[in-house]
Order: structure tokens, then C-alpha cells, then sequence
């Protein structure tokens, strides 16, 4: 018997020793520590804030509504939208915030102002002008105040839809 072997034997002497035990122990503590590590490395791409696993951007089918937001938030804590849209040049255009993100959220600020904005069933609507080329771009700064999972959609009036999925955690 080498000296391993012999030191992985129960031992009576000087203290009573389960070996087994022990080595279910140490394994049970080596998940923990890959669990560990796989959390830290989650949360540094994102999967509880901003990050890679966070940060995304959707496009309508028609191509003329894109919305760049992040999935994953925090109770109490501030995150920003950026909606692009296109309509005709030198005409207004009203986006459709859906009921369910309003909900969930509520609006720090706008940038810029729309032109004209409304509550209504389908959920807030902001009509906005836009440039010559008939884009515009409109900022939203969120606090977020639900916990849970809240999916809503974003809209042009008469035009292109996206569904949006985001997750407020406590």
C-alpha cells in the first residue's frame, strides 16, 4: 500500500475519520465553486443588467420600426430604449407603446419630445415628426417597477410591429 492510499483509509487515530464522506464533501464543494464561477461569469455578460445576454435590438418585418432595449432589469432601476422609425418624409407618424411594458414601467424621460402624446387602449401613443428623409429617433429612459416577466409589443400606427420580452428582477 502506498502512502495515498494508506492517507485516504478511515481512521480511529487521533480523530475519528469517514473518508468517504469527506471526498463527497470536497466534491459537493468543487460544484459549488464551478457554480460560483458560472454566476460571476453570467453576470458579467449581462443576464442581471446590461451586458451581451442583456442588450438587443429587434426589427419589424416591414423594416420600418427597430428597437434597440435591454432584456434584463432591476426593480428600481433605470434602463434605456432607443426606438428608430421611418415613415414618409415631411409626414407625422405615431408610435405605439403597448399596455403591458406601461405596466411594468414607467417613463423617466423622452427625448425628444413628441409632438403629440395620448394614452389610449392599445397603450401610449407618440406622434412624432420626422427628418427629411422621413426617419426619426426617439430616446426612452424606463424605471422599471414590476417584477416578473412583462412582454409587450411596440408599433407604428399602420405599419411594422415587434415584440419585446423583458425580465425585472427584485
Amino acid at each position: 500500500m502506498n502512502a495515498h492510499d494508506q492517507e485516504m483509509q478511515d481512521r480511529r487515530h487521533p480523530v475519528d475519520e469517514d473518508i468517504a464522506l469527506q471526498r463527497r464533501i470536497w466534491r459537493f464543494e468543487r460544484v459549488g465553486w464551478y457554480v460560483l464561477v458560472a454566476v460571476v461569469l453570467l453576470t458579467l455578460c449581462g443576464l442581471f443588467s446590461h451586458g451581451l445576454l442583456s442588450s438587443t435590438t429587434v426589427t419589424s418585418a416591414q423594416g420600418d420600426l427597430t428597437v434597440e432595449y435591454e432584456r434584463f432589469h432591476r426593480n428600481g432601476g433605470v434602463n434605456t430604449m432607443v426606438i428608430r422609425s421611418h415613415a414618409e418624409p415631411g409626414k407625422l407618424h405615431t408610435v405605439i407603446l403597448g399596455n403591458a411594458i406601461m405596466e411594468g414601467f414607467s417613463i423617466d424621460s423622452i427625448q425628444p419630445q413628441p409632438v403629440r402624446s395620448a394614452g389610449t387602449r392599445q397603450g401610449l401613443r407618440l406622434t412624432l415628426s420626422g427628418d427629411d428623409h422621413g426617419d426619426s429617433t426617439l430616446y426612452l429612459a424606463w424605471r422599471s417597477d414590476g417584477l416578473g416577466l412583462f412582454k409587450s409589443a411596440i408599433g407604428i400606427e399602420g405599419g411594422g410591429e415587434v415584440s419585446i420580452n423583458q425580465f425585472i428582477y427584485p
